[in-house]
């Protein structure tokens, strides 16, 4: 069962190294065996804790797109020179005002009501170019490549290079996590000895050219390093004389 971040705490020694515990909501768990906590350890602080700046930055850069998107034209304040008006008038006042723009551009006010916007439109706000230098901030700070995400317009990109930067992207984001999954489970209180956890990324993740494979699996043959059963077996087709699946 996976546990959120936020549920676990840890319980230090006097030096704030070592762990002596961990406790999920509030409950110590036991510190190897059944019920103990299984975790990832990092060298780093971890991107909540150093991006924390960005990441709330993009969260408002958000918000306010949203808001001067549902705000038919731009924000300001209605200025009364008349009688003080009751706090639900004036609620009612700015919901009709909000309302009647939605349906028309034109406006009416009385003698005593005057309109004053004190903020710029979206476009000069420069929203859109906010959120695209946060998307690239927050690819930066998960080590992915910024077009991953959109981020980046990068056009130049071509079926003979989709493959290396495939293994780029495996080997310089996904890869320490990767070792650092497969190190955790392959220790002996989780793997029986002599059995290790791998992550199976050569089937899946970076088969995508089947000349490519083809041509490592006649190398192998021709090094007498496989059988033409186990070249087979690699293909995922049935071995000769083998009725089962590979």
């Amino acid at each position: 069962m996976l546990v959120a971040n936020d549920r676990v705490t840890a319980t230090l020694d006097s030096t704030n190294t070592f762990v002596k515990s961990y406790a999920v909501d509030g409950t110590t768990l036991p510190m190897d065996g059944l019920g103990s906590l299984i975790t990832f350890q990092s060298l780093g602080d971890g991107i909540l804790n150093t991006g924390v700046q960005t990441i709330r930055a993009a969260i408002d850069v958000q918000k306010a797109a949203a808001i001067a998107a549902s705000t038919p034209m731009a924000s300001g304040y209605i200025k009364n020179t008349g009688a003080d008006l009751d706090p639900k008038e004036v609620q009612g006042l700015l919901a009709s005002w909000k309302n009647a723009r939605q349906n028309r551009a034109t406006a009416y006010l009385t003698s005593t009501l005057e309109y004053n916007p004190v903020s710029f439109s979206p476009k000069d706000m420069m929203y859109g170019e906010a959120i695209f230098n946060l998307a690239t901030e927050c690819a930066r700070l998960c080590n992915v490549p910024a077009y991953y995400v959109s981020a980046d317009q990068n056009n130049s990109m071509t079926y003979a290079n989709v493959q290396d930067e495939r293994k780029q992207f495996l080997t310089l984001s996904l890869q320490p996590f990767i070792t650092a999954i497969e190190d955790r489970l392959s220790m002996d209180d989780i793997t029986a000895r002599g059995n290790v956890v791998k992550f199976d990324i050569d089937h899946n993740f970076l088969r995508t050219d089947p000349l490519q494979e083809l041509a490592v699996i006649e190398k192998l043959l021709t090094l007498n390093l496989i059988t033409p059963e186990q070249a087979m077996e690699m293909t995922d087709l049935t071995p000769n004389g083998n009725n089962g699946m590979a």
